[in-house]
């Protein structure tokens, strides 16, 4: 998974994916924990939430495990949510894989060397691909701009 400054700048600035991100035990985000008994430094974590045992939970700052949503959207300190490659992928619809992957190279195999170089990691990538092909949108180097 990528943990690079890079991509957590790209995915705190892709507000089309995070708007969506319904946490799940797994999902690594960038952020603050709840303040669980122990300070914990702004970081990136796994999230996990235990029902029966709170203390063993790991949420975002400003998640509500009961209603399940964000206060604060936008906000600076906000968690923001870190995909790895699997869940970038399901982020675009397609009928097989293999459709996936023949767009997704046709794509990469287009892109200019200004863009090859702001796209390092395959998450950059697949980030780059999935706001292209749901928001028309590219990454500058420091922000998602749509592309005409």
């Amino acid at each position: 998974m990528d943990s690079s400054k890079r991509y957590i700048k790209m995915c705190r600035k892709a507000d089309e994916i995070r708007a969506h991100w319904k946490p799940q035990t797994g999902d690594f985000f960038y952020g603050e924990p709840q303040d669980l008994g122990d300070d914990r430094p702004v970081g990136i974590y796994q999230f996990n939430y235990n029902r029966e045992d709170e203390y063993f939970s790991i949420l975002p700052q400003n998640y509500d495990p009961e209603t399940k949503e964000f206060d604060g959207f936008g906000d600076e300190d906000e968690a923001v949510f870190l995909p790895n490659a699997s869940q970038l992928m399901a982020m675009v619809d397609y009928e097989s894989p293999f459709s996936l992957v023949a767009d997704l190279a046709e794509w990469a195999g287009k892109l200019p060397t200004t863009m090859r170089d702001r796209l390092q990691t395959n998450e950059q990538l697949l980030l780059g691909f999935v706001m292209k092909k749901n928001n028309g949108m590219s990454w500058t180097g420091s922000d998602w701009q749509i592309q005409r």
